[in-house]
């Protein structure tokens, strides 16, 4: 088979990515508000812009354009510096000095700088770096990074203690095998005046999607926002949130420890796909619930007082006696929500004032605002047209409305159209033979779909799981819309691939070849679509033959290996390889298998 020079394939990427790049859309998300409560800036996270919008006169003035598209917005404590975090790959984060609305600076930090925290001084900016698996820490004074944090996976939201002293940033996706005990979404503490992790904090079991976090006014608690999918029983039914329920956790900062977890969905209705998460002025915890498109605020007083009952024995409530109970209650957090409909359609962010919340929606060119007596309205930010196939397949792809009682939505195992990490027990092959969830990328150009080829195209699967996973039907324009949403993602560049030594990736590239991964793994997207058995199954799977999967953007889809059994792409060639049925791996040294590895990471 003829190959494919490299600079061609990265070239066909950037092409793609600049198509979806000059986006029409707005896209609105993060928002930062002045400490007057006058202005809101507002990243518009398609557009290479922030929108400065006037809360009083309830007009947008202008647009203030950025270098990259802007991801997260955060303004200094003196309110006299915009800091954007920007871009993908090359991401940086962008001074812009106020009133003049000018870029100072730029500096490069992670892949994909997402979430923002300046400490309570102003002297140091905190960035999260999604794909980098870290935290840049700037000195805001000379633009310097001087310290990078480790995280665990994908940190995206951040929240600084009301003392000033503790960060607590949560890690999207979880981190282990898919066959162990506790998989799940972790809390990563930080020690500010260190700039060291203190502890990461796990989540119970079937956490994932770990979005919103914030501290309580006293800084006692530390809340987060999350799936908590039900992975670990088979899907036949949706109802009562036998697949995915969507949950509150609590940390206790004295201990710093697991609280409580209860659940946000009411018994016949999930809150799926919950995002952000913050205390209004008026003491609640508010949370927009994106799949379900409402805001949801939540009686922190009350809830606490019903948990600590419960824990010390003194409080009643049907089927609840302890913490595993409670995080598998419908009912027990009930009369302490208020859900709103929004007019926004994803809403994802949050941000507040002496007056309200005020909510941007991805999908809608305008912020709501809800006054914390429930009164509602909007602020356009710009204008947008009327959405394509591809934008129509994305909302949809993300909208929970379109499932059986909103549980969830395709992106709730599916997140980005990529993978949630966990194993699922589908009947399309038989029960009893969980499967780790793969990602969609390419999935439509490389045939047949799920890990044993039972489907015979995306296609396909894109209705099977309209009709079998969100047990609903609907309109073959959904369908449509959501194949060519899945057709056209954008390939996320490896962060592995800037900082690879051109020695490594050649000598990679070489034992690629050598140890026959590239017979069963070539071509543009790195498979032959053929189904082999490898000697991976086991139980109702052994002597299965599974579909060779894409390695393209495989740096960012563990665990691996049809049930997820191999945390990493190490563990896939040395621990889960020893007949070498897999390629040819035992022999390599240390050193070969490390540029191995590091070369299918750049894919």
């Amino acid at each position: 088979m003829k190959k494919i020079p490299l600079i061609l394939i990265f070239a066909a990427i950037v092409l793609l990515s600049a198509e979806r790049d000059a986006s029409p859309y707005l896209s609105p998300g993060r928002m930062a508000v002045s400490s007057d409560g006058k202005t809101v800036y507002t990243a518009l996270t398609t557009a290479h812009a922030i929108a400065v919008t006037g809360l009083a006169t309830g007009q947008t003035a202008e647009q203030i354009e950025t270098k990259q598209n802007p991801n997260g917005v955060l303004l200094s404590n003196d309110g006299t510096m915009l800091y954007v975090a920007e871009g993908g790959a090359k991401g940086t984060v962008e001074f812009i000095a106020l009133p003049r609305k000018k870029s100072k600076r730029t500096v490069r930090v992670g892949h994909t700088p997402d979430g923002l925290a300046v400490t309570k001084d102003g002297r140091t900016l905190f960035v999260a770096n999604r794909f980098s698996d870290n935290i840049s820490v700037i000195d805001i004074e000379s633009g310097r990074v001087t310290a990078t944090v480790p995280a665990v996976r994908e940190p995206r939201y951040m929240a600084l203690s009301p003392d000033g002293a503790t960060l607590a940033a949560g890690n999207f996706l979880p981190a282990q095998a898919a066959i162990d005990e506790n998989i799940a979404s972790e809390i990563t503490l930080i020690d500010v005046n260190t700039a060291q992790p203190v502890k990461n904090i796990a989540l119970p079991a079937g956490s994932q999607s770990l979005t919103g976090v914030a501290f309580s006014g006293d800084g006692r608690y530390l809340y987060a926002v999350h799936i908590l999918s039900r992975f670990y029983v088979p899907i036949t039914q949706i109802d009562r949130g036998w697949v995915n329920t969507n949950a509150l956790s609590i940390v206790d900062m004295k201990s710093k420890e697991l609280y409580a977890t209860v659940l946000l969905d009411d018994v016949e209705r999930g809150a799926a796909n919950p995002a952000d998460a913050g205390i209004g002025n008026d003491g609640k915890l508010y949370v927009a619930v994106a799949g379900a498109h409402e805001l949801m605020g939540i009686d922190l007083e009350g809830l606490h007082e019903k948990i600590a009952g419960i824990y010390g024995g003194t409080v009643t409530d049907a089927g609840v006696r302890n913490r595993e109970e409670m995080m598998a209650s419908l009912s027990f957090a009930y009369p302490f929500k208020k859900r709103i409909a929004l007019n926004g359609r994803l809403p994802l962010y949050l941000a507040f004032t002496g007056k309200g919340v005020l909510i941007s929606s991805r999908f809608s060119p305008f912020i709501e605002t809800v006054s914390y007596q429930g009164v509602q309205n909007r602020i356009i930010l710009g204008n947008e047209p009327e959405p394509d196939s591809y934008r129509r397949g994305e909302l949809a792809f993300n909208d929970a409305s379109i499932c059986y009682q909103q549980w969830h939505s395709c992106a709730s195992c599916h997140p980005d159209g990529r993978a949630d990490g966990l194993n699922w027990d589908q009947q399309n092959d038989g029960l009893g033979n969980p499967k780790n969830t793969k990602s969609l990328l390419f999935s439509h150009v490389t045939p047949p779909c799920m890990i044993t080829g039972i489907r015979e195209s995306a296609e396909k699967a894109v209705r099977a799981g309209i009709l079998h996973t969100l047990q609903t039907v609907q309109p073959e324009s959904i369908a449509a819309d959501m194949d060519e949403y899945l057709k056209k993602m954008r390939v996320q560049e490896s962060p592995y691939l800037a900082e690879a030594p051109e020695k490594a990736l050649k000598s990679g590239r070489k034992l690629f070849e050598q140890t026959g991964c590239a017979l069963c793994h070539n071509g543009q997207y790195y498979t032959d679509r053929q189904k082999y058995d490898v000697g991976t199954g086991d139980g109702n799977d052994s002597g299965r033959p599974f579909d060779t999967p894409s390695l393209r953007e495989v740096w960012r889809t563990a665990p691996y290996l049809y049930d997820g059994r191999a945390a990493t792409l190490e563990e896939v060639f040395t621990r889960f390889n020893p007949d070498g049925r897999h390629g040819n791996t035992s022999r390599l040294t240390k050193e070969e298998l490390e540029a191995l590895i590091l070369y299918i990471k750049t894919l």
